[in-house]
């Protein structure tokens, strides 16, 4: 209570001291019309303060009943302000609850076809036992003879390989498949007739070396024979060593 009327009664001092400062008094009178205006207000305001500040310094300090009023409602104020409200409790949900209650279930109804499993609906199917056979199952090339161009005569070198095969063929009860080859090229003939003769000298080839087996006492209902021409060439025939290499007999045992 006496700070606030301490800092009114100072702050009525510094009020006054400002007023009668020159450039304060050259800035209120450049306000009015003349000088005289400006003194007489100057010196009313001079008169307010000096009033109101003899009041205070006769009161000895005191505050007038309507000031404690003033100051008892600021007070009350400030009081009222400070209270505290008790916090609202949160509550709970529960969030698939919710869901549920919003959302309609439709439910369809499901036409369900119940399968007939009598006997006049179940095809009958008839199976034909078949026995595996595993033989001749097993193919693969066990030589090749060379030959000669336009020749079909089999020399030293490839009845050494016969007789090594009639030999293996045996002890695995196989048999010998022969196929005779030709090469492309047909020396001083024209292009409709080479193929035939291509054909020919392959059978040939397939045949001696046949009779060759047979020779070596090797089961003739165990020999294949085949002619395939110049169908099946191994190597291009750009040089004379891959036309030779075309001219051959391959022998494969089965079993």
């Amino acid at each position: 209570m006496k700070f606030l009327m301490h800092l009114r009664f100072i702050n009525l001092v510094i009020l006054i001291f400002v007023l009668n400062s020159c450039g304060t008094y050259d800035y209120i009178a450049s306000g009015f019309s003349s000088e005289e205006e400006a003194v007489e207000e100057i010196s009313k305001a001079e008169d307010e303060l000096r009033s109101d500040l003899q009041d205070y310094v006769d009161s000895g300090g005191a505050v007038s009943e309507a000031d404690n009023q003033a100051i008892n409602e600021e007070e009350n104020q400030l009081i009222i302000s400070d209270e505290e409200l008790p916090p609202v409790p949160t509550k709970e949900y529960d969030s698939t609850l919710i869901v549920e209650e919003n959302e309609k279930i439709v439910t369809e109804p499901k036409n369900e076809v119940e399968p007939d499993f009598r006997e006049s609906n179940t095809p009958t199917i008839d199976f034909e036992r078949t026995l595996l056979n595993l033989s001749d199952k097993i193919q693969y090339r066990i030589a090749t003879l060379a030959f000669r161009s336009g020749s079909s005569i089999v020399d030293r070198k490839a009845l050494k390989k016969i007789k090594k095969i009639v030999e293996v063929a045996k002890s695995r009860n196989a048999k010998v498949k022969i196929v005779g080859h030709a090469s492309t090229r047909t020396r001083d003939m024209p292009n409709s007739e080479h193929k035939l003769v291509n054909f020919v000298i392959s059978d040939k080839r397939a045949q001696s070396v046949a009779k060759a087996f047979i020779n070596y006492d090797f089961p003739k209902e165990n020999l294949i024979t085949e002619a395939v021409s110049d169908s099946k060439p191994l190597f291009k025939e750009n040089m004379p060593a891959g036309t030779q290499a075309n001219q051959r007999t391959e022998i494969f045992l089965i079993y």
